[in-house]
């Protein structure tokens, strides 16, 4: 593999972050993701943490859905978690060159902040800036390896919402984060139950299950409950089912947040994260962050699929008039 020196590492790095990342939103926003956002993280990191928010590429934007809306929001509520807290230090790119082994490697997870398309497919001229790496086939052959040697060599992935949507014809991208997207149902109020009120990831709701709205996908494989710890998922009783698009499971199992191991790696992942006001939730936050700092290896909690004998979910209450609603 060819490597690059430390000095054209330094310059692809910042050529990579001089992008239009900051995409503003309003002021008024921002200022109440800030007040939303926890003063302080679960646990005090091991050492000084670098995450990078991973956001679609230029070339991409056109047919990005959330280009925006939910996607600028999400990158100031992933800075404002780091900056306010001091959990990590936040960086936003889109740039493929911040990928390479010399680049990735200074990240200790990477946030897809609803990072849409074949993201890992250089454009033209990103594949023309890194030609020594050879022709456009080959730089993606370079970028998939990087990525899936940081992640299985200790890196940690915080994915949300439509962030298993990318990389269509990449399976093992699919394989890694542990599933894809199969359309949502659900644009609406929907009962969550927490599959285990006891988990460290799930202390921002008080170990109990609750009523959000957001858009909800549904997973089709590689998504399997045996080989994720699942967090989240609906609860079928306390949730409208009878919406347009709905593909019924014979199990009535409907995964809304995980974990999981890639090797010496990390993965979590949530379906919530399309609706603006999800960045200004308090308690969402407090998950987000949580995730990122287990994702960083600093926050401590099981991934392995969970037993069998597991204590029962915290069911979610029953939906109630629109003023009783939270």
């Amino acid at each position: 593999m060819i490597r690059f020196s430390a000095m054209v590492s330094l310059l692809l790095v910042l050529a990579a972050l001089a992008g239009g990342q900051d995409i503003p939103i309003p002021k008024h926003r921002a200022r109440q993701i800030a007040d939303a956002a926890p003063d302080r993280p679960r646990v005090k990191p091991k050492k000084t943490r670098r995450v990078l928010i991973w956001n679609t590429p230029d070339h991409l934007l056109a047919r990005d859905p959330h280009k925006g809306y939910c996607t600028p929001y999400g990158c100031q509520a992933m800075k404002t978690l780091g900056t306010k807290t001091g959990a990590y230090t936040p960086v936003a790119g889109n740039d493929v060159s911040l990928l390479l082994p010399e680049s990735i490697r200074r990240f200790d997870a990477i946030i897809l902040n609803n990072a849409c398309g074949a993201w890992i497919t250089p454009s033209d001229a990103a594949a023309e800036k890194l030609k020594a790496l050879g022709d456009k086939q080959a730089v993606e052959a370079a970028l998939r390896k990087s990525f899936t040697d940081w992640l299985t060599g200790g890196g940690g992935v915080v994915a949300y919402h439509y962030a298993l949507g990318a990389n269509r014809h990449w399976p093992q991208f699919h394989q890694m984060m542990g599933g894809a997207i199969a359309g949502h149902p659900w644009n609406e109020e929907i009962g969550i139950q927490v599959e285990e009120p006891s988990h460290p990831l799930v202390a921002a709701f008080g170990g109990k299950g609750f009523r959000l709205a957001d858009e909800i996908f549904q997973y089709r494989p590689p998504w399997d409950r045996t080989k994720c710890r699942v967090l989240l998922s609906i609860d079928t009783d306390a949730t409208n089912m009878r919406v347009k698009n709905y593909r019924l499971r014979e199990d009535r199992d409907f995964a809304l947040a995980w974990v999981r191991k890639v090797g010496k790696g990390r993965v979590f992942y949530t379906t919530m994260g399309h609706r603006t006001e999800i960045y200004w939730n308090p308690r969402m936050l407090r998950f987000y962050l949580d995730g990122i700092q287990f994702a960083c290896g600093d926050l401590d909690a099981p991934a392995d699929p969970r037993p069998a004998d597991a204590a029962k979910p915290s069911r979610a209450p029953k939906p109630g008039p629109p003023a009783a609603r939270q």
